[in-house]
């Protein structure tokens, strides 16, 4: 394929996409649009840092996300779904739910406690400025016009930083700067510090946080999850003395607070409109997620659940597994050629890709591909129990990417999503409502959205 002048390639084959997200990582590290010095924040985010920075910043915000520092923030988004799940069971009881809309302020709360720090208070109150705002941030990064301002850095960047245009909308930089730099200082200033990402963000600014260079601490419990990442270790060649990033510069902190926002809100809001949607059109597996839970809930002798016995519950994660799926986040990922290469094709034969050529990697439709997963179109959750799962093959399932470029901020996705799902089921059956389709559709956007306004009925068990 052609975009425009530049070559690329569509990879649908799960081998060579393996190849290239992980064994030849080196010659395919970066996203294909270089925002570099046309986008003042923007272009500082992990998602968008290429080279020798992404591989500086990856390691700097891994710490933040291992198993000892999502426990830490579990208690605080335990705290948020039990206060989430007490207002929930006042609306449900009258009124039919738009599930997009609750989840998304669900979202936007959890990741306001528990990550940064502050209490949005976007599900009690209807015109919360916060989820207005986070709302915006999602538009701006998904909506047609940011597809118009990607296509714009891919055919003039000149072009593009002489208009003066910013993917990210100056009311919702403001923001973030008081949520990150304002939270950070005054925290400074009060000596306070809180178990989230804004505290381990400034402890990673102000040297307090040391970080080895390719240690990866890795739970048991998680890895036995299919949804769960494997990760990856990522030499950097340097140290945190000696880096090519400003660690005073703001910026470079609220780009990264911009994509955990963004990655979360959209990730874990749409994964749990889609999974109640399919609970609800197929009441077998409903129930016996149910009854998984309520084995749980037996064995807890009236106690929250735990982070580690959330996180052995076998069926739940098959459950979030299928939802990502035939859901993903990213309906598309791509790798950007750093260094020339013969791509091994695994036939006996080779392709050379140039330097700057764009591997695309189309992940709906690989999800969806019947040679990858029989009858794709089915919700089945036992596709990734522990009889299947070794037949899914390596590359052909890709909800946060593959390899060291994986979504960072999965793991905290995965644990707000299987948290809630625990408690409404817990609390609730949920069910098909008048208004609720028969069929999804999708929007023309940079994520797998759904077109529909999704209503369901949530009945209070007894």
């Amino acid at each position: 394929m052609f975009n425009f002048t530049q070559a690329g390639y569509i990879v649908t084959d799960a081998e060579l996409i393996k190849r290239i997200t992980v064994k030849y990582f080196d010659h395919f590290v970066n996203h294909d649009q270089n925002f570099d010095d046309i986008d003042r924040v923007f272009s500082k985010s992990l998602f968008s840092l290429h080279n020798q920075q992404w591989r500086e910043m990856r390691t700097i915000l891994s710490p933040i996300f291992t198993s000892s520092k999502m426990k830490m923030m579990y208690g605080l988004l335990s705290n948020h779904v039990n206060d989430f799940i007490a207002h929930f069971k006042r609306k449900a009881i009258t009124d039919d739910i738009n599930v997009l809309d609750i989840f998304s302020r669900f979202t936007a709360d959890g990741i306001s406690t528990a990550a940064l720090g502050f209490e949005g208070d976007c599900v009690k109150n209807e015109n919360s400025e916060i989820y207005r705002i986070v709302k915006q941030s999602l538009d701006d990064f998904t909506n047609f016009v940011s597809v118009f301002k990607f296509l714009i850095v891919s055919l003039s960047p000149k072009l593009y930083k002489a208009s003066g245009l910013q993917l990210i909308n100056k009311n919702v930089i403001d923001f973030l700067r008081h949520v990150t730099i304002d939270t950070m200082r005054e925290r400074e200033e009060n000596n306070v510090s809180r178990p989230d990402v804004i505290q381990l963000l400034l402890d990673v600014r102000k040297g307090r946080t040391k970080s080895k260079e390719n240690a990866v601490e890795v739970n048991d419990d998680e890895l036995s999850n299919f949804s769960a990442h494997e990760e990856f270790n990522v030499s950097t060649n340097t140290n945190n003395k000696s880096t090519s990033l400003n660690m005073n510069d703001d910026d470079l902190w609220i780009a990264q607070t911009f994509i955990f926002f963004v990655a979360g809100f959209n990730t874990t809001s749409h994964l749990l409109q889609a999974l109640t949607y399919e609970l609800a059109q197929n009441q077998n597996i409903q129930q016996e997620l149910y009854q998984e839970i309520e084995d749980v809930l037996a064995s807890l002798d009236g106690k929250p659940v735990s982070y580690e016995a959330l996180h052995k519950m076998k069926y739940l994660d098959c459950v979030i597994s299928e939802g990502l799926r035939m859901y993903p986040p990213a309906v598309q990922s791509d790798r950007c050629c750093s260094k020339p290469i013969d791509l091994d094709l695994g036939n006996g034969k080779t392709i050379h890709i140039k330097k700057g050529e764009v591997i695309g990697l189309p992940i709906y439709n690989i999800h969806h591909d019947p040679e990858y997963f029989p009858n794709p179109e089915k919700f089945d959750p036992t596709r990734f129990n522990d009889d299947n799962k070794s037949s899914i093959i390596v590359g052909s399932y890709l909800p946060f990417g593959m390899g060291p470029r994986v979504c960072i901020g999965s793991r905290f996705a995965l644990m707000e999503a299987k948290l809630l799902i625990f408690n409404v089921l817990a609390n609730f059956k949920i069910e098909p409502s008048d208004k609720t389709p028969t069929k999804i559709t999708f929007k023309a956007d940079l994520t797998s959205s759904i077109k529909d306004t999704i209503y369901l009925k949530f009945c209070l068990r007894n």
